[in-house]
């Protein structure tokens, strides 16, 4: 309806939280396998299935009979972390991070998938996006034919952005929620939402990891 249409960003939530409801509970097949031995998309999918996991039981808190079941979660998050080499975000005296454990999940798929990409760093779902490379990077990593990275350039926002979303709704089916539009706006007035740029960034997530 009407509402829908206003709100997309409600719409997309809903559908992400019976997702994160559905992959509750599931466990792995080989539990023994260590991290290193595990190629690098296991190790996402590992991580994702364990912080979906504990986003539910925060919410849904059980009486905890079995202390390696369910809780835990973030020191097994953190070793991902470091068995990636990645650094997870700080908060400082001048930055106060309010980032919730799904977000913190995407936030390193984004950092793991595009580590390779000289002029991209990921770091939080504002200003880290707002030259458009960031998106670039992510599409061109599981599209490497669709554009030449080579020719992009972080002054040249509006293209980078037209051409990320336009790439990730043609070949992986991403919608078109978020526009260049909606991005340069957001720029230009200072106030990137992070919701937005994380909900369509959990849509890239969704429609390209199994790729």
């Amino acid at each position: 309806g009407s509402e829908e249409q206003v709100n997309p960003l409600g719409r997309l939530l809903r559908t992400q939280l019976n997702r994160i409801k559905m992959t509750r509970g599931q466990t792995e097949t080989e539990p023994s396998m260590k991290l290193r031995e595990m190629d690098e998309k296991n190790m996402h999918n590992l991580f994702l299935k364990n912080m979906a996991g504990l986003i539910e039981e925060t919410k849904n808190p059980a009486p905890c009979l079995n202390p390696n079941s369910k809780r835990g979660g973030m020191a097994t998050h953190a070793g991902v972390a470091l068995e990636l080499g990645i650094s997870r975000p700080q908060a400082n005296n001048k930055t106060k991070i309010c980032m919730s454990p799904q977000m913190e999940a995407i936030l390193i798929w984004c950092q793991c998938r595009t580590r390779e990409y000289e002029n991209v760093k990921i770091s939080n779902f504002t200003n880290s996006w707002s030259d458009g490379l960031a998106f670039c990077a992510l599409i061109h990593h599981f599209f490497p034919q669709a554009f030449d990275w080579t020719k992009l350039s972080k002054e040249n926002r509006k293209q980078n952005f037209e051409l990320a979303f336009q790439t990730g709704e043609r070949f992986a089916g991403i919608p078109d929620f978020l526009t260049a539009a909606d991005m340069i706006s957001m720029v230009e007035d200072s106030r990137i939402d992070p919701k937005m740029v994380f909900s369509y960034v959990q849509e890239m997530y969704r429609m390209c990891n199994d790729l």
